[in-house]
């Protein structure tokens, strides 16, 4: 039975939250239903993700649907942005990429590092982007993790996060009106899973806070 909660400030606003069965995903969920909002939950582990439902709805009383998918996949993100095409907020939470530099990387590691890193949330901003426009203030939240700068010891990283900061300055350029505000969220390496969904949750209840195109730390948020 969900437990009543008192309104808050996103009560009435849905967000969809990509890799939300655990890590940073998990955190950014839960912090987000603490504030009022629906919630359409995305991760490829349907017991964890389920469980994490039923966990959040008990204790904050909000709507929350789940999703099994793979947004590395072209067809199951287009699938999953035409099931969550109505929402207000987009936080994509996907990836977990490895230390190391650029030879101590295995090729396929460093493929399947790419797949949910940076594949999936390009996937997801392609699918969602213009459906969006349709949402009065929409707001995306792509978490970055990478480095705050390029460092050699960190390679994948450094090379697929800046990949994913070249995309979100560049759509946050949009001159349309209507375009969601659009930020990167960058963990520098060192955040914990705690600190970041905390700044997810008051850059959603403040986007106005920050210009579109802008890329984030947690502690500059937080602070």
């Amino acid at each position: 039975m969900n437990n009543p909660m008192p309104k808050g400030p996103l009560s009435g606003k849905k967000a969809l939250i990509t890799g939300a069965a655990g890590g940073v995903g998990l955190a950014a969920a839960r912090a987000l239903a603490q504030t009022g909002a629906d919630l359409c939950l995305s991760g490829i582990g349907g017991l964890a993700l389920e469980r994490t439902a039923v966990e959040i709805k008990q204790e904050f009383g909000v709507k929350v649907e789940t999703h099994i998918a793979n947004p590395a996949n072209a067809v199951e993100a287009e699938a999953l942005a035409l099931s969550c095409d109505e929402v207000d907020v987009l936080v994509s939470c996907t990836g977990n990429i490895p230390a190391g530099r650029i030879d101590d990387i295995r090729d396929d590691a460093w493929r399947k590092a790419w797949e949910a890193a940076v594949f999936a949330p390009i996937n997801m901003l392609r699918e969602m982007w213009s459906n969006m426009f349709e949402t009065e203030n929409s707001l995306i939240i792509v978490v970055i993790d990478a480095p705050n700068a390029s460092d050699i010891d960190d390679a994948c990283a450094s090379l697929g996060g800046g990949a994913l900061m070249s995309l979100v300055e560049a759509l946050g350029k949009e001159q349309n009106a209507e375009a969601p505000r659009m930020l990167g969220l960058v963990t520098g390496r060192g955040g914990d899973g705690a600190g970041v969904a905390a700044a997810i949750s008051r850059i959603a209840c403040e986007p106005e806070r920050f210009k579109s195109g802008t890329l984030l730390s947690p502690d500059v948020v937080n602070a």
